[in-house]
Order: structure tokens, then sequence, then C-alpha cells
């Protein structure tokens, strides 16, 4: 890869370059470039795999997983342990490589690491904590139900937020007694990929328990149909998680969805401080340049606060830096990850104030920097109201009454997360009544840890949680067993 990235520890390009990670570094069927969003530079290239060598590295993955479940809980423990140290021992230049490939800032990509370690702190406990229930038998044998792995877990991730994204599958399947194959997104393929390859495999994983394959259509649809693939763990777009959905539900696999988000920001006339919630609803907006599922998507402020909210957002908004985070440190956030993304912000505005929305704050791109823009008089109809945006775009709507605001915010096919800020009662008593998965009351809609039940409702997930102790339920199924002592006579005939 380029100059900056081969003074490394953790990746070594020279050998990775051109490869994928199947059993060791291997040939692909045709290589990807690589390539920093903020620049356009070329930073490396990585291989693409084949049906055929997701279905190989299934096969690998599900002979090894056999032997992994059988693994004693403190050794899986300590493998996680290990793994962590090896994520804070790398950190800096894990943050390089992130900076450069999806154009985070410092912050951000520190955050991401900070994230990755509390996922495998936390999954580090799963393997030593109980995992069955014993359960009342009509016959006095002994019953039991105990918890099992899936097998062979497909996680399939996005290039926005790669690094935690992938972590949260990685380190509670294995800590199950799961293996995995990460299928990384074609923008994030290093940091929400290779990363992990190089970190596990230093950290002494025995072979065949964690594959990275990017691939692309006809061929990625392996992750689906294999039948060695157990369950598949899908972040991303609604519109795709449907269609993986369909396409795996054909063989019953576990199909785990966390989709789009299109999260109210609900702010009610009774907020004690008008100048912290618009910093917070700046943050909620703008943070990584918009693009995060939990991203203030719909701004609903009260009618009698709109004008000044507006114009305290303006001001505060048209401060913020925009620039290439690896040239300048003061930078905000930086470029949209894929450049087809700054088309689609264009696409958003111009449709808004076609149909009446009124421009206050940017609204433009230079090259692949799509500048905070500020959008009033949102409404249904408008791309802006309907759609996930991803990216840097306030959509401000006004209502008069706390029902209103309630029926605005729950007009949507989605429901990740949201905020609601008032007194303390009457926020809670409007919260209670959004349809999201996740809702908070004076803070903002932007927020996770690993161990809280993270998820949405609607087209925003299928009802999965990811963190803390429900990974139980996500990543293991249950299955009943009974003992008798000796087999008892079955009487066929009368009584």
């Amino acid at each position: 890869m380029v100059a900056e990235l081969t003074k490394t520890q953790l990746f070594n390009w020279a050998e990775m370059n051109g490869k994928l990670y199947s059993n060791g570094w291997r040939d692909g069927i045709q290589t990807t470039n690589v390539v920093a969003p903020a620049t356009g530079k070329i930073l490396g290239q990585a291989a693409l795999g084949s049906a055929a060598i997701i279905a190989e590295a299934a096969e690998i993955a599900a002979e090894a997983q056999k032997k992994w479940v059988l693994v004693p809980p403190e050794e899986k423990r300590s493998l996680l342990i290990r793994a962590d140290a090896l994520l804070h021992k790398y950190a800096d230049e894990i943050c390089d490589v992130t900076m450069r490939e999806i154009g985070a800032t410092r912050s951000k990509a520190m955050f991401e690491i900070t994230f990755c370690s509390d996922e495998f702190l936390e999954a580090a406990s799963y393997p030593t904590q109980h995992f069955g229930a014993l359960l009342a038998d009509r016959a006095n044998r002994k019953s039991y139900a105990v918890r099992v792995p899936y097998g062979v877990v497909a996680a399939l991730t996005p290039s926005n937020v790669p690094l935690l994204l992938a972590a949260r599958v990685i380190a509670p399947a294995l800590a199950t007694g799961n293996a995995v194959i990460v299928k990384p997104h074609p923008a994030s393929i290093a940091c929400g990929g290779f990363m992990f390859a190089r970190i596990f495999e230093e950290a002494g994983l025995p072979p065949g328990l964690l594959h990275v394959i990017p691939a692309r259509g006809k061929e990625a649809e392996a992750f689906e149909t294999d039948p060695n693939i157990s369950m598949i763990h899908f972040t991303g777009s609604s519109s795709t998680g449907q269609r993986i959905a369909e396409t795996a539900s054909r063989s019953l696999k576990k199909v785990s969805i966390s989709g789009s988000g299109k999260n109210p920001f609900v702010v009610l006339e009774d907020i004690e401080d008008i100048e912290a919630t618009v910093s917070t609803a700046v943050f909620s907006t703008f943070y990584f340049g918009g693009q995060s599922c939990m991203t203030a998507g719909r701004h609903l402020v009260h009618r009698s606060l709109v004008d000044d909210y507006i114009r305290r957002f303006v001001e505060t908004a048209s401060k913020l830096v925009v620039d290439d985070p690896v040239a300048n440190p003061d930078a905000f956030y930086g470029p949209m990850i894929q450049p087809e993304m700054v088309h689609r912000q264009e696409e958003i505005v111009n449709d808004a104030v076609a149909k009446g929305a009124t421009l206050h704050l940017g609204g433009k791109a230079s090259g692949p920097f799509f500048h905070p823009t500020i959008l009033s008089g949102v409404k249904p109809g408008m791309i802006a109201w309907n759609e996930e945006i991803f990216g840097p775009i306030a959509a401000i709507t006004a209502f008069d009454t706390d029902d209103e605001a309630v029926r605005l915010a729950n007009d949507t096919a989605y429901g990740l997360s949201g905020a609601v800020f008032g007194s303390q009662v009457r926020a809670t008593r409007v919260a209670e009544q959004l349809q999201t998965g996740m809702i908070h009351i004076n803070d903002r809609s932007t927020d996770d840890s690993a161990y809280v039940p993270f998820g949405g409702v609607k087209l925003s997930g299928n009802g999965g949680r990811y963190g803390s102790h429900v990974n139980w339920d996500e990543y293991t199924q249950w299955r009943w067993l009974t003992i008798s002592e000796k087999p008892t006579l079955v009487s066929f005939f009368g009584h």
C-alpha cells in the first residue's frame, strides 16, 4: 500500500496486498482498489472472493467450529483478552488506517477503537457465564435447556462504522462458540476486515475460525445460500437487508438485520436550555458527516421555538470545519465515504427546495465534501422526510402540540433511535409513545454501548438486539435435553 502505511507493525501490506483472508492470506478471483475518499488516492488492493471461495471457507469454518466449541471457557476468555491487548498496542496504526480509508476524524476513529475494546472485554465474560436452565419434568427426569452456538455466522458489515460494527459480531459470536466469516464493505476492507484478521491471527485464534472475504454481486449471495452458514448478521440499508433476508429465508437460516434509521429529534417548548439542545442537535446531525444510522433524521421543533432554533443551528453549524481529517486535524467531519452519496445529498436538497422547503445553510459540495446543510419546512412527500438522509443535512419541521409531534415522529417506516428534549416528565411521556428501539431524553440520538441492548423496530431491524447479555439470544439457540435412568416400558395395548 502507500508509503505512509508501510511503516507498520500490525499490517504487513507486502503480504496482504491483493489478498483476502481465509486459512491464511490467499488470492481471490480478482483484485479491487482500496481508495481514500478524501483524496481519491489508491491505498492498495484487496482480493475479491467467489461463491466457490466462500463455500470453501464455510466448510473449513464449520469443521473448525466443532473443535472450538469444546475449547475450555477460560481459553476463549483469554484469547479475547489478548485480542483486546493487541487492539490497544496497535491503536495508533489502526486509527491511521481508519482515518485514511473512510475519511474519519481521529476522534471518531479512536472512539471506534475504544468501543471495540468494550466489545472484546464484554464478550470475554461470556464463556464463563451460565448458559442453561434446569427445567421441571412430569416424569421426574433430569430435564434442562442449554444455549448452543449456531455454528458459522456470516457478518456483512457497512463502511460507516466498520470497526465497531464488525467487532459487535465477531467478538460475541466467537465467545459463544461460533466461527465467523466477515464480508467487509468495499469501502472499509482494511479497517473493517483485515484489521480483525491480523489481530486474531496474532492473538492465537485457531485456524479456520475467522475469515475475511470481500465479495460483490452474485458471488456474495453465497453468504445467504451456503448450507454451512447457519446465521447472517447484516448491518446496512433496510432495502439491502430485505433482499438478503428474502434470499436467506429459503434455507431457514437465522437472519439478523440492523437497518436504516430516520430518527426523530423532538424539541418541546418547555426545554430548560435551548443553547445546549441545539449543540446536541448539531452533534446528532453532523457527527461523521451524518453517515450513521442513528443520525437525527428529522428535527421536530415546537413552533414557538423554531425560528430561534434555526438561527442558533445555522450559527453553530456554519463554524464546523469540513476537510480531510488526515491533513487538517481541526476537521469536524471529512468526506462522504462513497462518492455517489455526494450526488444523493444534492438530490435531497434540490427535491426539498423544489417542494417548498427553505434552505438556510449549505446545500453544496466541494469534491467529496458536502457542507453542513439546514432545511426548514420539510414535510411528507419530500425525500428529506420520507427516506434516510445518511449525510450532513438537518431537516426541520415545526409542530404545535405534543400529539402532533408524536404523530409526525411515527410517520416513518423506520424505528431505530430518537431523542426528546423538554421537562423530564413531559418529555418521557412523549418518548414512550415513539415507535423506536431506543430513545433518549434530553440527550443525543447517536448513542450506543457494548453493554446495552441495541436495535430497532419496523424497517430498522427485525427484532434482534445486540450487546450485553442479550448477545446470548443473538448468537446461540436453545436445546432441550432430558436424561432418564433407564428406559420405561411403554404399553401399547389397554391401560
